[in-house]
This record gives C-alpha cells, sequence and structure tokens, in this order.
C-alpha cells in the first residue's frame, strides 16, 4: 500500500524542531546532520500523533534541495511504494525531471527522486527490508 509524507524544507531545521516538539509534543527521530556543516541538518523526521513529517534545512547546501525553477523546493514529497523504478519511469515519460536515479540504500530499500513539471520534489523509496 503506498504510502504519502510531506517533507518541509527550512530556513532553520533546528529552530523548526524545537517549534515541532513545543507545538505538537513531537517525536525527532533521525536526525542527519549536513557532513560539512553539523549545525545544518539534511533529514529529520517527527512523529505527530500518528503522522510522520520529515523535514530539513533547504538552500543548495542542504544536499535535498532542488531549485523549482529559480527559488529552493520548500515542500517535499516522499512516497513508498512496492516499485519506485516503474513510478519514476512513468513519471519521467509525463514530463518529470529526474532528480536522483532509483539506488539501493545502505538498509536495502531503493530509492531516488524527481521534479514534477509543476516544480515539486518527489522521493520514491521502498521499505527497508526486515
Amino acid at each position: 500500500m503506498p504510502t504519502i509524507t510531506p517533507y518541509v524544507m527550512v530556513d532553520s531545521a533546528s529552530a523548526y524542531r524545537d517549534f515541532l516538539e513545543n507545538a505538537f509534543d513531537a517525536e525527532v527521530r533521525n536526525v542527519v546532520p549536513l557532513p560539512e556543516d553539523p549545525d545544518r541538518i539534511i533529514h529529520a523526521e517527527a512523529r505527530i500523533g500518528t503522522g510522520v513529517l520529515f523535514f530539513a534545512d533547504s538552500g543548495a547546501g542542504g544536499m535535498r534541495c532542488l531549485t523549482s525553477p529559480d527559488e529552493p523546493v520548500h515542500v517535499q514529497l516522499w512516497t513508498t511504494v512496492p516499485d519506485p523504478e516503474t513510478v519514476f519511469a512513468r513519471a519521467v515519460a509525463a514530463g518529470a525531471r529526474p532528480a536522483m536515479e532509483i539506488t539501493a540504500q545502505e538498509d536495502g530499500a531503493r530509492m531516488g527522486g524527481f521534479v514534477d513539471p509543476f516544480g515539486t520534489l518527489w522521493w520514491l523509496s521502498t521499505e527497508a527490508p526486515a
């Protein structure tokens, strides 16, 4: 069953984390700092109730941000699908621009992404094997 997760890009992911924890009592986990600037975050996950929100610092150096076309993408969508290669190919055939080819990840999942014709950055992933 496919799922979709919002991915929000912000000017300060650390401040955003504080806001989510204080406002929503969010449980923030899987925080990945930018290797060359550990004060910046390239990926984090916030559980709010039963939902999950991904977030990161925006900007070209954030490694999760593409231009669309002149401004940083502020919202990205992360979707878990059984066959990301097929979805990726169909999206590109429908006019999307590849952002990252589908590749195997260290945890065994497969992941890649594209920018749709409307400027939204989509990440596709499988579940990591148990």
